[in-house]
């Protein structure tokens, strides 16, 4: 992940059908919009792996990460990654930490600052609501996927285009795109999601590692 907002990019996507019977059969955007915030709304945490990529215009380059993440509602997560930069990324629901060892710092920052309620992340960790928050669309489906495409209904400079892809049966999110206003495209694969295992709190606390600096997130992060 990146220790900035436009860089975490967490959350949705849905792929299309194809035959017009099928097209008959499908469900509405509204339906399927409902049954993502249900599926979210009836967890109250969860693990999965997960996989990185994100490409950046400017240095004409992609980087990859591999790794673990949780989330516990309200507000709770923890990113463990590891690939081009090594990420621990932990919310204990009021703030949120973002170490990478290799620059020898945290950055802190509250977690309202940087996830508020119109971002995607918003409703993983239950403060949001995709139909008051977002515009939504479905652009593709096929037997295996739905991809849903989200707009902020509020301006907002940095988020630019979210696309969910989510299982058409039990409506997890299986893959987050998320394309900012300059072109750089974060894409997070989710697998091997467990659903409601009481994940304990004790496992969003973020210990300062001896010797690091802890850097406040300037006002506006």
């Amino acid at each position: 992940m990146i220790a900035t907002a436009h860089r975490w990019a967490v959350v949705f996507c849905v792929l299309a059908v194809a035959g017009a019977a099928a097209a008959e059969d499908a469900l509405s955007t509204g339906d399927v919009v409902s049954r993502v915030q249900a599926r979210f709304d009836s967890t109250a945490d969860l693990r999965a792996d997960v996989e990185q990529e994100i490409a950046v215009v400017a240095l004409g380059r992609s980087m990859t990460a591999k790794g673990t993440v949780a989330f516990k509602r309200p507000g709770r997560m923890r990113w463990e990654l590891e690939g081009d930069e090594k990420q621990t990324i932990v919310s204990d629901g009021e703030t949120i930490w973002f170490y990478q060892p290799e620059d020898e710092q945290v950055l802190k920052a509250p977690l309202d600052s940087v996830f508020r309620s119109a971002t995607p992340v918003s409703f993983l960790t239950g403060v949001g609501k995709i139909a008051d928050d977002f515009s939504a669309s479905v652009t593709e489906r096929n037997p295996d996927s739905i991809v849903l495409r989200l707009d902020p209904k509020r301006a907002n400079g940095d988020m630019g285009r979210l696309d969910l892809v989510v299982d058409p049966d039990q409506f997890d999110i299986r893959e987050a795109r998320v394309t900012d206003p300059v072109g750089n495209l974060t894409v997070l694969r989710f697998s091997n999601l467990r659903r409601n295992l009481g994940v304990p709190a004790e496992e969003f606390r973020f210990e300062v590692p001896p010797g690091i600096d802890v850097v406040e997130a300037p006002i506006g992060y």
